[in-house]
């Protein structure tokens, strides 16, 4: 048994290791009264553990450091300098000089800490040489926070994570590359070949980015057009605005969807385009024939037939009237005569009369250019008139009086343009040469006429179709309201028209959907200069497959060239992804068409290219940069040459070899044709721009829909899951 006397095991213990248990017995209270103040104490603990030694990992430098400074601390408060008389050799030292004790005083201070930190920075050289290149730990590249919030005051889009800009490595520090909202307005371009994740690393999740904002105001989350050939976008794009809460802003059009809309129903398209993009249609469809006479045969057809239609009451217009009038000269011209009347009826009654002497004498003639009626009362027979009562009065040397109106009103100078064009141009044409050009025409517009088709897309005039539908009125079913209505209400319009049902009527659809769709946004900027208070939302343009529905062109009035130039200032947002460049270039012709829609949509999202012209093309954009190229030589020189008399070789006794190297600046492509081929899947080269400067390109790491988005590139692709 311990007496009193003993001394304690505590107090046998040295004196630093009882400070050292002292302030861990203190911490511990501290640590314990948090847990006991709060219930998640151990769990903020945790964290705050785990953000320490994420620190200590991130910046190793500045934990060395904290180690040397930790131990030179230790060595003078616990371990300190012998003193005067307990070493002899150091008390010799410090009588015969003085400076050379105070410099070894100096070095036993620092020595330990020194040693500290050399031991450290020897570590993290070999770290950095032999762990580097394995495996990572968790905690390596840990992405800083998501960048973007629904909540937003703007859109956004983020492209993806960012390491090192130009190689393919992963960084300690990595950061997100983020398009903000005037670099969307200017279009997003993103091309890959088949399988790289075009659709499932950049579609769907920029879709989701950009649909589920500001979800739940109704009043500024942008509305959509979807177009895609493949069939399963619109069902993920239906699924990405249901967990958004926006499920009833989807809106589906198609064949067996039951709802209909009518392609030439764009009051604000004039007939010259709409069948400039049919004609266009045709070229693309069945090719382009040498000579242009064809092309422009049959967009004159069919603008003076839409003319036609729009010219009769109501103004009600189908691709079934199209090639129904088309392959009947009867049908057209009983159209003509139904604008006539209506325009007439618009003006006011207008007649035509002639003495009666003179249809007396010339009245065989006269019951073959109309009814007439006699007034005694003026001695004159008047009918109605028509435009080519005039010509056929003169031809029989009959003096007419014109009644009525005499101004002619707009609606009667557009009969009359029509009544030139098909007198005077369509049946001057040979008969044979005007089948030729129906034949072309209704190739195409034949399957119009179709039940199935022409219940979808050649609906009948709804009897309001005039006026605006009220909130949640004709959009889920029956005839869609106007396409400027869907845009207002915030609507997402998906074209459900997969290519392996019906390419080509799938096609022209989605074309003509969506120039209708873009020319509606280019009506904006009068509205928002009449309206400067008003908030206009974004209207986002998403197209997978975009080579199926591109059009551009110098003769196309509706080009999408045109169409993404001039919707920038309608807060128009074109996201578009397409196999190759060269996917565009086989779609649009041999013309430089492609080079100017290309330069419309300025930032250019590369995953893996497969032919060498978008390699060539990809290098080339990303721009060039000056490197330091060097170069050797190797030089060999004789002084005493001879040929020898045994072997009859040249040789020499004394040789002189120089090597030289050389440094030289020149500009090269920063990513190189090999490096866009070599790309790994969900891996891209992106060329951003911010809206005021284009920056430079970078490696971009994207972010697949179905993984986290906390979770990094290396460490899904270390997990198998990329």
């Amino acid at each position: 048994m311990r007496t009193n006397e003993e001394p304690r095991r505590w107090e046998q213990l040295p004196e630093p290791v009882r400070t050292i248990a002292w302030i861990l017995a203190y911490s511990l209270a501290f640590v314990g009264k948090i847990v006991t103040w709060s219930g998640r104490g151990v769990i903020a603990g945790g964290k705050i553990a785990a953000r320490t030694v994420r620190i200590l990992i991130r910046w190793p430098k500045a934990t060395v450091f904290g180690a040397g400074l930790a131990v030179a601390v230790w060595n003078v408060f616990y371990v300190p300098f012998p003193a005067s008389g307990d070493n002899e050799l150091l008390d010799h030292i410090a009588r015969n000089s003085p400076r050379i004790a105070a410099a070894v005083f100096v070095a036993g201070i620092a020595a330990p800490a020194v040693g500290a930190w050399l031991f450290g920075y020897v570590s993290i050289s070999v770290w950095r040489v032999w762990g580097h290149s394995r495996r990572r730990g968790r905690h390596w590249g840990h992405l800083p926070g998501w960048p973007q919030s629904p909540r937003d005051a703007s859109p956004s889009l983020v492209v993806g994570e960012v390491h090192h800009p130009v190689e393919p490595r992963e960084i300690g520090l990595p950061s997100w590359l983020t398009i903000p909202e005037k670099g969307l307005y200017t279009g997003v371009a993103i091309f890959g070949a088949v399988g790289t994740g075009k659709t499932s690393a950049c579609m769907y999740p920029f879709a989701e980015q950009l649909l589920s904002w500001q979800a739940k105001d109704r009043h500024r989350r942008a509305a959509a057009l979807v177009l895609e050939v493949k069939g399963d976008f619109c069902h993920q794009v239906r699924e990405i605005l249901a967990a958004a809460g926006r499920e009833e802003d989807y809106v589906e059009i198609g064949i067996g969807t039951g709802r209909s809309w009518n392609p030439l129903s764009a009051t604000w398209l004039d007939p010259y385009s709409l069948a400039y993009t049919i004609s266009s249609l045709l070229n693309q469809l069945f090719g382009k024939g040498k000579e242009p006479f064809w092309q422009q045969a049959s967009t004159n057809l069919v603008r003076w037939i839409i003319q036609t239609h729009r010219a009769r009451e109501g103004g009600w217009v189908t691709l079934r009237d199209v090639y129904r009038c088309a392959i009947d000269s009867d049908l057209l011209l009983k159209r003509i005569r139904e604008a006539e009347r209506y325009a007439q009826r618009k003006a006011g009654k207008r007649t035509i009369s002639i003495p009666l002497e003179a249809a007396l004498a010339h009245s065989d003639a006269l019951d073959e250019l109309g009814q007439w009626t006699e007034d005694l009362k003026t001695r004159r027979m008047w009918t109605s008139w028509r435009t080519d009562l005039p010509g056929a009065l003169r031809g029989l040397n009959i003096e007419a009086k014109q009644e009525g109106p005499t101004r002619r009103t707009e609606d009667q100078e557009i009969v009359d343009a029509i009544h030139l064009w098909y007198e005077k141009d369509w049946m001057k044409l040979s008969k044979k040469l005007r089948s030729s050009i129906i034949e072309g025409v209704s190739v195409f517009l034949s399957m119009f006429d179709i039940p199935k088709i022409a219940s979808a897309f050649c609906p009948e005039k709804p009897v309001e179709a005039d006026q605006p539908a009220a909130v949640g009125e004709g959009v889920h079913t029956g005839q869609l309201p106007s396409l400027k209505t869907l845009i207002d209400r915030g609507s997402v319009l998906a074209l459900n028209m997969p290519a392996g049902a019906n390419p080509a009527l799938g096609r022209a659809v989605g074309v003509m959907l969506k120039n209708a769709w873009l020319q509606a946004l280019m009506l904006r900027p009068a509205k928002m200069k009449a309206e400067p208070k008003r908030y206009f939302r974004p209207a986002v343009f998403i197209c997978d497959e975009y080579q199926q529905f591109a059009t551009a062109g110098e003769d196309d009035p509706s080009g999408d060239e045109k169409s993404f130039a001039l919707t920038r200032q309608s807060k128009c947002i074109p996201i578009v992804a397409t196999q190759s460049v060269s996917s565009l270039r086989a779609v649009l012709g041999s013309s430089e068409a492609w080079r100017a829609l290309l330069q419309t949509l300025r930032t250019r999202i590369f995953l893996s290219l497969s032919d060498d012209a978008s390699t060539q093309l990809a290098a080339s954009l990303s721009g060039e940069v000056e490197r330091v190229k060097a170069s050797w030589g190797l030089s060999e020189t004789s002084r005493t040459a001879g040929v020898s008399p045994l072997t009859a070789t040249v040789g020499s006794g004394q040789k002189d070899m120089g090597w030289t190297k050389n440094y030289n600046l020149s500009w090269q492509a920063l990513f190189q044709p090999r490096d866009f081929a070599r790309l790994e899947n969900c891996q891209a080269i992106c060329i951003p721009y911010d809206g005021k400067q284009a920056l430079e390109a970078t490696r971009v790491y994207l972010k697949p829909y179905y993984l986290p988005r906390d979770l990094g590139y290396w460490e899904a692709r270390s997990r198998g899951k990329i």
